[in-house]
């Protein structure tokens, strides 16, 4: 929805003032607009029509001036905004008339939609609660092939308690970013037979894959896993060897984030075995992990646990290393890295956090990798001049590859597999890696993920003068 500009409106004001007639047709003013209508005071005062040079038309009521009242502005792009404007915007219940049969009806805030409203276009009708032109809070959705909700939403994406139903089946329970999340249960609609009833993982059914001693067990490992943290943090730091001198490095710290599916941990230890096999000394690499099966040996994936292991590294690094890191894990549609464990939900990861987490090689060269969804979102708080940064997808879409029966997500198999062995670097690699997701993609009939790139102005003359592992 655009909005509409008082600046042309101003503009009829400064030329209207030395008028005093009650009423002028076509007067022409000196920006190429025209005002038709009622004056007194040598103000635009009554009923009155304003055309604009880029074919925008206002009709309706103005008060001293100013657009104010009941009225209808017809943009240039065929956009129609009705009701009750105050100060040159609408404000109050009103309707938006759009391109493509898309139109909103309901309350509106300076412009925007925002209190009770409907959302409709050809796919279907949101109905419930607005705030600044999103639906949040409670609502329903009628797409145009018949399946409905009706529940909470946050973003115009159902988050929260809500009902689905498909014409042949309804789930009840809890959704995240669009998606079943949490507990809920899938019912037959014409036998009433509960298909699914259990805990839901980014619109999996997971509550049956893990018996409940399987499940006691893990959380157990979980407890144990927190209790011995510093302990194992400190083994492991331990580890790291501070580069020669006269060298450039590169260090690596990877990151599985999500640990009540495998695939996370056995794409970080792909991951680390071939970076080790040409690229990164040993010594120089780190490994956080929130898989039970790797507890014992790897400390977890948790926030605090991230910004020690930097400060570490920190430590570690000369001037002129360069570090790469690579996190993978489920992410939400707000650009949140989720960080979980079997009965254990810890901060998940926010853009900003790993900004700051980032601070202590804040001018090292660096080279940022997020495999998740949603992930292009961490691209433009995260960069600098020295950065590289690539994400699995573009803040507005969904990578792939994250199911239990994976080994690797979408974007890690395409870059660390299929590409990055044959390339002459890291840049290069990207764009080898993108065309073979787009070929999965396409194979399986799902929209493009699209991985997203940035590189910085001075990075890759930083990447250039790495030094070969002994």
């Amino acid at each position: 929805m655009s909005k509409f500009l008082l600046c042309p409106l101003l503009l009829v004001l400064t030329a209207c003032s030395h008028l005093n007639a009650r009423s002028v047709e076509d007067y022409p003013l000196p920006d190429g607009s025209s005002y038709t209508g009622e004056l007194s005071d040598g103000l635009m005062n009554g009923e009155g029509t304003i055309e604009w040079p880029n074919g925008d038309v206002y009709t309706g009521e103005l008060h001293e001036g100013v657009i104010h009242g009941q009225g209808e502005l017809v943009t240039e792009s065929g956009e129609v905004f009705r009701g009750r404007f105050e100060q040159g915007l609408l404000n109050g219940p009103g309707e938006w008339l759009g391109p493509d049969e898309v139109s909103y009806r309901g309350d509106f805030k300076n412009d925007l939609f925002h209190g009770e409203g409907v959302y409709a276009s050809p796919e279907g009708a949101y109905a419930g609660d607005f705030v600044d032109s999103e639906l949040t809070g409670l609502g329903t959705f009628r797409s145009a092939d018949g399946t409905e909700y009706a529940g909470e939403f946050k973003s115009w994406r159902f988050e929260g308690h809500g009902i689905w139903e498909d014409g042949e089946t309804r789930y009840t329970g809890e959704f995240k970013s669009g998606l079943y999340h949490g507990y809920g249960e899938r019912t037959d609609l014409a036998t009433g037979e509960v298909l699914e009833a259990g805990q839901w993982k980014w619109g999996r059914f997971v509550g049956e894959q893990v018996s409940k001693a399987e499940r006691r067990r893990q959380k157990l490992a979980i407890e144990q896993a927190l209790f011995d943290q510093p302990a194992r943090l400190r083994q492991q730091l331990e580890t790291l060897q501070a580069s020669e001198p006269g060298t450039v490095d590169l260090f690596a710290l990877i990151g599985a984030g999500d640990g009540t599916q495998k695939v996370f941990s056995l794409e970080s230890q792909t991951i680390a075995k071939t970076l080790q096999a040409d690229r990164v000394s040993p010594g120089h690499l780190l490994m956080l992990s929130n898989y039970p099966g790797t507890m014992d040996e790897t400390a977890l994936l948790t926030l605090s646990n991230l910004q020690h292991s930097i400060k570490a590294l920190a430590e570690k690094m000369q001037s002129e290393d360069v570090l790469l890191l690579y996190l993978t894990s489920h992410g939400s549609a707000e650009h949140e890295l989720s960080l979980e464990a079997p009965g254990h939900n810890f901060v998940d990861i926010t853009p900003g956090d790993l900004s700051d987490a980032l601070a202590p090689l804040k001018d090292h060269a660096k080279i940022l990798m997020i495999s998740a969804c949603y992930s292009g979102g961490f691209i433009e708080p995260l960069k600098a001049p020295h950065h590289l940064i690539m994400t699995a997808a573009r803040a507005d879409r969904t990578s792939f590859g994250c199911g239990d029966a994976d080994t690797m997500t979408y974007f890690g198999r395409a870059y660390f597999e299929k590409a990055l062995p044959d390339s002459n670097g890291f840049i290069q690699a990207f764009d080898v890696a993108k065309k073979h997701i787009e070929i999965w993609e396409d194979e399986q009939d799902l929209e493009h993920s699209e991985p997203q790139i940035f590189i910085g102005v001075e990075v890759e003359s930083a990447l250039n003068t790495l030094s070969s592992p002994p």
